[in-house]
Formats: structure tokens, sequence, C-alpha cells
């Protein structure tokens, strides 16, 4: 016998969004989850906003708003914070539709002699 689900009212709720509108629940879900990820790691690396923010050449209030899930964060960004914490970020890219996996990479290493440059990125595999 099968144990059926508990009724949930706010899954009702979200049938009844537009596109548009559980697209935007979909991209704030994964920036929760990004910043839930990124507090755990510092948690577990036992250091401060500040200690985090001294390694990876971020301002402490930058910290702070990536572990908030302020706004649109940029991959080197991420980068830099987990590099910190002595991680390493790894891309998974999958088909929607079939969750086939195309492919998967690590990212190189962002060191202190590519400094991060206001206003600009970096592209993978610029020198």
């Amino acid at each position: 016998m099968s144990e059926k689900a508990p009724y949930n009212e706010i899954d009702d709720y979200i049938a009844t969004f537009s596109a548009e509108e559980a697209r935007e629940l979909e991209a704030a879900s994964a920036a929760i989850d990004l910043a839930f990820l990124m507090h755990q790691a510092r948690e577990e690396s036992g250091l401060t906003q500040a200690a985090v923010a001294a390694v990876a050449g971020l301002q402490q209030q930058a910290v702070s708003r990536l572990e908030r899930a302020g706004g649109n964060v940029q991959l080197s960004t991420v980068q830099r914070y987990f590099e910190a914490l002595g991680f390493e970020v790894n891309l998974i890219v999958t088909e929607k539709k079939t969750g086939r996996v195309l492919g998967n990479t690590s990212l190189p290493t962002i060191t202190r002699s590519m400094p991060y440059r206001r206003g600009g990125t970096r592209r993978m595999g610029a020198s």
C-alpha cells in the first residue's frame, strides 16, 4: 500500500502561477539554495564573514549579501567565495526534458594573479 502525500495548499497556489511567475519562483528558489550552501560552507569552515571577505578579496557587506540571496550573483564571485573556503566549483549541464548530462567542468582556480576587477568579468579560459 502506497502512502498518499499530504495535501498542501501551497502546491495548489503555485499551480495557478503563470509561466513567468513559475520561472521567477524557480530563480528565487535557486538563489536561496546557493545562499544556503555559501553560508553552510562558511560555518563549517569556522570563519567569519569578514575573514572570508579578506581571503576572497571581497567586502564583508558583499559576503553578507551573498549569504542572503540578495540579487543576481556573478559566477566569478561565487567561485572566489568558495575558493576562499577551500572548495572547488563544478558545473554540470543537463538537458531539462530528459535529465541527460551534456557535460561537466571544474572551473579554473582564480588566484591573486587574476585579481577581481570591478565592472569586468573573467571569461573561462581567458588568461
